[in-house]
């Protein structure tokens, strides 16, 4: 990072942040996606084990690596401030948090998550792939975890490039030990589903190898001189817990409600559940935009709070504020002419993608809400305020969403649309209240520079 005085200059630097994090976004779900496709090739009974482990694997996942992604903001205000010093310190408080967590998620894993598997009520042969997979993929915790602590420090310090290539790595890395281990070539043993977990895991592995050496050499990384490591602080740890745990928090709420929503749609037809998941997969791709725009802003924001320039700070929520929309309207106006070659992209059905092209009409309003809400959630992250956008995801999830969709339910002939609507009127709602947030963060920080100011 560093000080734009120009607005072409900071849209400039913007979108040299933005474009590489979109990037590593598409990248981050390849993993399980990997899993997936390559141990359908194997066989339905190791895929459908797969396919219920991630299933319970993601929305933690991405609740804890949310945890360490307040090592962000912490970092832009440190160097706004020029505070360089205090940076090796808040990455080391972080990298143990890494392992504190990499304790706790595996003591999940070992004795939740065959618990967790057998409420699914599987077959015991899918059971039996799950549980191996989840077991093997624990072994990748601590690097997964670390890995993710080096990405927010690298993309703080603006080199969300290096984040980028590092992150894409696990592509062929992912794919190499899987095509050894699943299928059992060059003399490894043959696992099935089993041999996909310890493939990512080694995988997991390996990238964080290459991300230490890179540390090392890196001239931008280097000068922090990480390896002189300090003590443990209880104190400057927890304190970085607490401004990451509503991170984690309000992404995990997020995910855990469309979890449920696909539960609810199980007692309609397979073939509106179909139409469901086809329509809510392309709409999951397309909120990649939006959430790396909410990933980028609390870099530029915390840099320029940091170095008290609220004004600055607000040019960069403006602008991350306009791409999103932006990208809304060119997806919006894609969608709407194409979606049923969309629709055609899951199914070759007639009725099939009837009906999932009117779940891709609803998906025109996600993407609005996505656009309206996303950057607003990164803008505040940007100025460490984390627990009240928390709850307002708490309500705007489960305190409107679900109501609004049963009540919808009961009271028209929609069926299964009722809950998109519910999840399109939770995603406004959410937006909605914090932009109110927002303006009295914004008129607050205000305040106190005007008064410091005076003061001195």
């Amino acid at each position: 990072m560093y000080e734009t005085k120009t607005l072409e200059e900071k849209m400039r630097l913007f979108i040299v942040i933005f474009f590489p994090i979109l990037i590593y976004q598409l990248a981050s779900y390849s993993a399980s996606f990997i899993d997936t496709m390559m141990t359908g090739r194997y066989s339905t009974v190791d895929l459908a084990g797969v396919s219920m482990a991630t299933s319970l694997w993601n929305p933690f996942f991405t609740f804890l690596t949310g945890i360490v992604s307040a090592l962000v903001p912490i970092v832009g205000q440190h160097l706004g401030r020029k505070e360089r010093a205090k940076i090796p310190r808040d990455f080391h408080q972080f990298t143990y948090m890494s392992i504190v967590l990499t304790v706790f998620f595996w003591l999940l894993v070992q004795f939740g998550g065959d618990a967790a598997l057998g409420l699914l009520g599987l077959e015991d042969e899918v059971f039996q792939v799950a549980s191996s997979y989840l077991s093997w993929l624990s072994l990748g915790i601590f690097p997964l975890f670390l890995f993710s602590v080096c990405r927010s420090f690298f993309d703080a310090l603006g080199l969300t490039r290096l984040s980028m290539f590092l992150m894409l790595l696990l592509l062929p890395f992912n794919s190499f030990f899987n095509y050894l281990l699943i299928f059992g070539k060059w003399g490894f043993p043959q696992m099935g589903g089993a041999g996909a977990g310890l493939g990512t895991a080694l995988a997991y592995w390996l990238v964080l190898i290459i991300v230490l050496a890179v540390m090392v050499v890196h001239p931008k990384i280097k000068i922090f001189k990480l390896w002189k490591f300090s003590p443990l602080n209880w104190r400057e740890m927890g304190a970085g817990f607490r401004l990451g745990l509503p991170i984690g928090g309000a992404i995990f709420v997020e995910v855990a409600i469309f979890a449920v929503v696909g539960l609810l749609m199980a007692k309609y037809s397979t073939a509106m559940i179909a139409s469901h998941q086809a329509a809510m997969n392309f709409s999951s791709l397309m909120y990649a935009f939006p959430v790396s725009i909410a990933t980028a802003l609390p870099i530029t924001v915390s840099y320029e709070i940091g170095a008290e320039r609220l004004e600055d700070a607000k040019a960069y929520a403006k602008i991350g504020r306009r791409l999103a929309f932006g990208f809304a309207v060119m997806t919006l106006v894609f969608l709407f002419i194409f979606r049923e070659k969309v629709a055609s992209l899951y199914g070759t059905d007639p009725a099939f993608i009837q009906t999932t092209s009117v779940f891709l009409t609803y998906s025109l309003c996600f993407q609005m809400a996505d656009a309206y809400t996303a950057p607003i959630q990164g803008i505040l992250r940007g100025y460490k305020d984390t627990r009240r956008p928390f709850m307002i995801g708490v309500m705007a999830y489960w305190g409107i969403s679900l109501p609004s969709a049963f009540l919808i339910e009961h009271v028209t002939n929609l069926g299964p649309y009722s809950y998109w609507i519910g999840l399109i009127l939770g995603i406004a709602s959410s937006g909605l209240l914090l932009s109110f947030r927002l303006k009295k963060v914004e008129a607050d920080l205000a305040y106190h520079q005007a008064s410091a100011h005076f003061v001195s």
